[in-house]
């Protein structure tokens, strides 16, 4: 799938109209996962914070991400012994996305892949047994390219570990974000083969956010705005349900595909769209929404 909505013009300014959507219940989204969820360094940028801004205020979203994690017990860093997996649990969240499962591809703790099933069959039952009754989204780990980086195995990742825990969610009757699946021809988005970059962060929120509101993967293409602002600054507009997509920008129009750059700017949800601010800028830049 891969739908875009062309396009709005800095200097040349179309406008389109939409509809606003129903305030929804405050809910707490735990994010479960290694260095791809912590994003250390990445501040606002990391997959969980760009997240949270696109629900807005009736969500509250965590990251309990830590970098080197393994799923396995065995593993040589186990989430399962960090504070961070306590504390998720007494959190008691609402929804539960769990992204374990690349730094057990490394050769050290894949010797103990035949437990990962079971690892992860244990590691699902405890966040059942919450309080709160949590949904559970599980996520495949993201795509590694080339030969990988950090000893983590592209091999055991797409054969083994991908494929385990897209049989779990079905088994489990879960939900499921496919980042292996759905980011596998976006190289350019993972510098170092392993972790997303900014831009990478952008779709992995939108993925996330399709399965954590349940939008309708027919949803059609939505209305892109542009509201002057401050002094050589405007604001893209676009309606809160349409999450799913992401902003694309382009310095010279054209038609072909791979010229459009996924934004690196932050979506947030002020209650009524979602919003960018971005810069006016001479010569002026070419903006359109992407569902990736």
């Amino acid at each position: 799938m891969n739908r875009h909505f062309l396009f709005t013009v800095l200097g040349g300014l179309f406008y389109f109209a939409f509809s606003g959507t129903a305030a929804e219940p405050v809910l707490k989204v735990a994010c479960i996962g290694d260095s791809i969820t912590e994003g250390a360094g990445y501040g606002n940028f990391t997959y969980p914070s760009r997240l949270g801004h696109l629900l807005g205020a009736n969500y509250e979203v965590r990251n309990y991400g830590l970098g080197g994690r393994t799923l396995l017990k065995k593993g040589d860093i186990p989430y399962w012994k960090e504070s961070a997996y306590r504390e998720s649990l007494l959190w008691e969240p609402d929804v539960v996305i769990i992204k374990l499962g690349t730094n057990d591809s490394k050769s050290w703790n894949w010797r103990y892949g035949e437990e990962y099933v079971s690892d992860f069959e244990e590691f699902i039952a405890s966040y059942q047994a919450v309080a709160s009754q949590p949904r559970i989204i599980l996520a495949t780990p993201c795509p590694v390219f080339g030969k990988g980086a950090a000893s983590i195995s592209p091999t055991v990742v797409a054969n083994e570990i991908a494929p385990a825990v897209r049989d779990l969610a079905a088994r489990f009757e879960l939900e499921l974000i496919d980042y292996h699946e759905r980011m596998a021809e976006m190289g350019n988005l993972f510098p170092d083969t392993v972790h997303p970059n900014t831009k990478g962060t952008s779709v992995m929120a939108a993925l996330a956010i399709e399965v954590v509101t349940r939008t309708d993967s027919e949803l059609p293409p939505p209305s892109l705005q542009l509201e002057h602002g401050a002094p050589y600054r405007a604001n893209l507009t676009w309606p809160i349900n349409a999450g799913v997509y992401v902003l694309q920008e382009l310095n010279f129009l054209s038609e072909a595909p791979e010229r459009w750059q996924v934004s690196t700017l932050v979506a947030e949800n002020d209650g009524d769209q979602l919003r960018i601010e971005v810069k006016l800028r001479s010569p002026h830049k070419f903006y359109r929404l992407w569902r990736p």
